[in-house]
């Protein structure tokens, strides 16, 4: 029969099983220290210490599992959030857009005759009847109407224009990723997603809290934030990708 798995709490006292509920709800040692009751001049140092305990460390790793999260899936979850950049969720596409174009009246009524000359010419070439005739006439007859409301409208105003659709131009266009986004959101990569009148606005975590965070799980520091009064040692840390970090 196999002897049950002790609880690592039990080896603390009770001063010490605070430090570590609170070390796992702030990660900051000398905030946990001072929390547990520590006094605001003994929280640093006593902070720190208490980190390099072997029984603490193994208290803190076996709640982080219980409450809900391993040791592992703390550094996985918190490299995910320093990785992540608004540059995730953005793609640039190519895209056929239609510009406005502001041209002066006079340039307008010129390029209307142009095309009822044209679409005359191609009438009688084509030598349209019937229905196709009808149509044809009733188009021109539309042009030669806007074409004489442009001439009033000049007399009244030489530089009277009008804003009209141009030639389409491709253009590169930046996309925004909603499935990732509400994936990323689902995930708790980003901090908050919400939509206004313009698009989705997204605020990310603070890359460099994250990567903290992960360097404390990681038992990388030699000093924790806050311990202003410890020495520290600069030493390098390999993040998985590569990156190299010194501190």
């Amino acid at each position: 029969m196999e002897a049950p798995v002790q609880n690592p709490l039990d080896k603390l006292s009770a001063r010490q099983r605070k430090f570590v509920i609170e070390y796992l709800d702030c990660l900051n040692a000398s905030e946990a220290a001072r929390r547990a009751g520590y006094s605001q001049r003994t929280a640093n140092r006593i902070g720190h210490e208490n980190l390099t305990k072997p029984d603490i460390q193994a208290a803190v790793s076996f709640l982080g599992e219980q409450i809900g999260m391993s040791a592992g899936e703390a550094v996985k979850h918190f490299t995910d959030i320093a990785r992540s950049r608004i540059n995730d969720f953005l793609s640039i596409k190519t895209v056929l857009r239609t510009p406005m174009v502001r041209k002066p009246l006079q340039q307008l009524i010129e390029e209307l005759d142009a095309e009822m000359e044209f679409e005359e010419e191609f009438a009688r070439i084509a030598m349209l009847g019937g229905d196709e005739l009808g149509t044809h006439k009733a188009e021109q007859k539309r042009r030669e109407l806007q074409g004489i409301r442009y001439t009033l409208e000049l007399e009244r105003n030489p530089n009277a224009y009008r804003d009209v659709p141009g030639e389409a131009v491709w253009v590169e266009e930046i996309d925004v990723d909603l499935v990732k986004l509400a994936k990323a959101k689902a995930e708790g990569r980003i901090k908050t997603l919400s939509f206004t009148e313009y698009g989705p606005k997204v605020e990310l975590y603070s890359a460099e809290n994250a990567l903290d965070k992960v360097l404390q799980l990681h038992g990388r520091y030699k000093q924790l934030p806050g311990d202003a009064n410890q020495p520290k040692n600069l030493q390098g840390y390999t993040l998985p990708d590569g990156t190299t970090i010194l501190f």
